[in-house]
């Protein structure tokens, strides 16, 4: 991708020497280049290449530029040469494609977002777009707010799944406070006083938890700093006070969540009820205060989600989808224990009539297991189906349909000659050409689009030039929704055909007017048609398509597309890139490999996180068994004294955690299909690939970390002496 390059205002271009190089020598003018095209082209420095029609002496290899985030997604590796050289090139042509970038250095009482505003204010019409330096180009932000926001969602999916053990270790903590509770109330505190007493030590508990996860992970990206490299755009390691914040203050809403509803239905627990150490686990309602208390607390743990999210909708629909998800995993646990409670048990097979019963019995772990382990293993199932249809579409997908080159800036008078380039290097080659006119959408039935209220999805159409093109035909990959083409021949007032989600994003219909705006001259036509549009074959597609005849006499340029057998493709290229030096060749299989390179390493970052929120449910189970170990204990010493042994007691517990994984897992790869679904359907759009085998793998893991986790405590369950106990006891 060549750039010319007036007076740099900034010194940041930094090459390997430490100088531009862009000098003529000998009549030689210099050039440099990324280190990726100085591979490609096998260039070392001091060699000379040509570029078009004049040659260039390749003086340094470029590390770095002060606008560097604007290129992350380019389609080819830069080159830079001085903008006087350009001309020699013989590749500025009319209606060929290039951009402007201006870089400006403001001065020290100047911010950027004053000098943003006095640019709008200053030319309101223009179609420049404006960005700070901590702003990447468009494609990349919106690449980065879409791969953050799901980090941070599947970041808080992990922090409300801990946030079930901090319930259970706030439950767990009260249960052994029960004789000072009981004590309290009896003197006569008031409930409130106890409740602020045992408050303050959980808030005094989770400021320190959240504290020291702050700084775990302030530190984390400078331990991971290598990792970082990976990224399609450079990271800035820094102290970044706003997301050090959002992330504390999510920590404290969650443990507020979930410490409150135990602390309140201890605080409920008469003390005559204290006294007697029941083990009936009673669970009084909460009052009308306490749901007060806890809705007002989990309705700004919503309005946090959304408001610090780049994409409010987006996160919306996640707090929906997580309420839903929650309270499935509990309805689905109530249900195994009533259906356990229920069923009718086998007579003489006392090792499946304990296990069934372990499932209801008071105090039992089925619900913190089965919400828990399942909301981690959904989380899992969604992030690796997404994976894995993205990958079906990139890998199998798009490069059977997908053309294997672009070529961009042939002129009128090169198409013949191109088709003949082709025809000689390739004849298996299936060619497939379009005109283009670059213009700008100008007004919308006589309202200029400036004073129109646009979505957010259509706005860039109305920024800066377009391309819009001539067809006879419906092109090929389009699909006409509304209305209807025009004859193959027609030559009457200009009509226009558009997508359908532009249409909808326009406010537009059949029959309204739009006026297009090229070199100066406004032209207006009427919307006859919408279509839609396969994008992601990668084909010859545009938004804006117009009848033949409407911008006669407009200069324009030609692009082709080109399917050839692989074998040919390097001939291809090579006759192309000889006779037609102007006509610039994007390499369709490269491109892909790149996108599929970007959203492999965003994968692993999301199932790094997905990871993550399965090991804090695995935490939070075998905290939910560690809970319930002095009970287990008792069960066992019991189940001795009546005869049973350790193998006896060994299956027991190996059906019942299995019951309780596979309950989880089942539930778990429903919920995860069916959001990796959505994701795919309204999201990406793209179709959703489904493999049984993965999702019956993952409900094997649910089953297996269930009873791995349940195992771990039962050591001194199955190890100890009735005798001793019982006498201790």
């Amino acid at each position: 991708m060549p750039r010319g390059v007036h007076d740099h205002p900034l010194d940041a271009v930094v090459t390997e020497d430490g100088v531009r190089g862009l000098a003529v020598r000998d009549g030689v003018p210099g050039a440099v280049a990324a280190p990726a095209l100085a591979e490609r082209l096998g260039l070392t420095v001091g060699e000379r290449l040509r570029l078009g029609e004049r040659e260039v002496e390749l003086r340094a290899l470029l590390t770095a530029e002060p606008d560097d985030l604007s290129s992350a997604f380019q389609v080819g590796p830069r080159l830079m040469v001085d903008a006087a050289v350009l001309p020699d090139t013989g590749l500025v042509r009319p209606g060929s494609l290039i951009e402007y970038t201006t870089l400006i250095r403001l001065p020290a009482a100047t911010s950027e977002a004053e000098a943003k505003a006095a640019l709008a204010a200053a030319h309101p019409e223009a179609g420049w777009r404006v960005r700070g330096t901590d702003e990447a180009g468009v494609g990349v932000q919106s690449f980065l707010d879409r791969l953050v926001l799901f980090l941070v969602l599947v970041g808080l999916t992990t922090l409300l799944v801990g946030g079930i053990g901090v319930a259970n270790a706030v439950k767990a903590h009260l249960d052994t406070r029960l004789p000072t509770l009981a004590t309290l109330k009896s003197l006569g505190a008031p409930v409130g006083l106890v409740r602020r007493v045992f408050l303050l030590q959980i808030l005094l508990l989770a400021g320190l938890g959240v504290a020291g996860g702050l700084v775990v992970g302030a530190l984390v990206p400078v331990a991971l700093v290598g990792a970082l490299d990976t990224l399609p755009v450079p990271a800035r390691l820094g102290l970044y006070p706003r997301p050090l914040l959002l992330a504390g203050a999510f920590g404290l809403l969650v443990a507020l969540v979930f410490s409150l509803i135990p602390l309140a239905r201890a605080s409920a627990v008469s003390p005559a009820r204290l006294f007697r150490d029941s083990d009936d686990d009673e669970r009084p309602p909460l009052s009308w205060r306490d749901r007060l208390e806890v809705g007002g607390i989990g309705a700004a743990l919503v309005a946090l989600i959304v408001l610090s999210s780049p994409d409010s909708r987006l996160a919306l629909w996640f707090v929906v989808g997580v309420g839903v998800a929650f309270w499935l995993f509990r309805g689905a646990a109530w249900g195994v224990s009533a259906l356990a409670r229920r069923c009718p048990l086998p007579v003489g097979r006392a090792t499946v009539r304990l296990a069934v019963t372990n499932l209801h019995r008071p105090g039992a772990p089925t619900a913190t297991v089965v919400l828990s382990l399942g909301l981690g293993l959904a989380v899992l199932v969604a992030v690796g189906l997404v994976q894995r249809s993205l990958d079906h579409h990139l890998a199998e997908g798009l490069p059977a349909r997908a053309p294997a080159f672009f070529f961009i800036d042939l002129q009128p008078d090169q198409v013949a000659p191109f088709r003949a380039l082709v025809a000689e290097a390739a004849p298996e080659a299936e060619v497939q050409l379009a005109d283009m006119v670059r213009g700008r959408l100008q007004a919308l039935n006589g309202q200029s689009v400036n004073e129109q209220t646009i979505a957010p999805g259509a706005r860039w159409a109305v920024r800066g030039d377009r391309g819009f093109t001539t067809a006879p035909t419906l092109p090929t990959g389009s699909t006409l929704v509304e209305g209807t083409w025009w004859p193959a021949d027609y030559q009457g007032p200009p009509l226009f055909s558009i997508t359908t989600d532009l249409a909808q994003g326009m406010g537009l219909k059949l029959g309204d007017q739009i006026t297009v705006n090229i070199l100066g001259r406004d032209i207006t036509g009427t919307l006859a048609a919408t279509r839609r549009v396969d994008w992601a074959s990668l084909g010859m597609n545009f938004a804006f398509v117009v009848s033949p005849g409407a911008f006669a006499g407009a200069p324009r340029t030609w692009i082709a597309t080109v399917h050839a057998p692989p074998h040919r493709l390097k001939a291809l290229e090579d006759a192309v890139g000889e006779g037609l030096p102007n006509v610039s060749i994007l390499d369709v299989r490269a491109i892909v490999a790149r996108v599929g390179g970007i959203l492999d390493n965003a994968g692993l970052a999301l199932r790094v996180t997905a990871g993550v929120c399965l090991l804090t449910g695995v935490l939070v189970l075998i905290g939910a068994f560690a809970a319930t170990h002095q009970r287990r204990v008792r069960e066992a010493v019991t189940l001795k004294v009546l005869g049973a042994t350790r193998g006896d007691l060994l299956r027991v517990y190996l059906l019942e955690y299995g019951l309780m994984g596979l309950t989880a897992g089942i539930i778990a790869a429903g919920v995860g299909v069916l959001a990796a679904w959505a994701i795919l359907r309204f999201g990406l759009e793209i179709p959703a690939v489904i493999e049984p085998l993965v999702v019956v793998g993952l409900v094997g893991v649910g089953v297996g970390l269930t009873i791995g986790g349940g195992m771990l405590g039962l050591g001194r369950a199955l190890s100890t002496r009735p005798g001793p106990w019982l006498r201790a006891d």
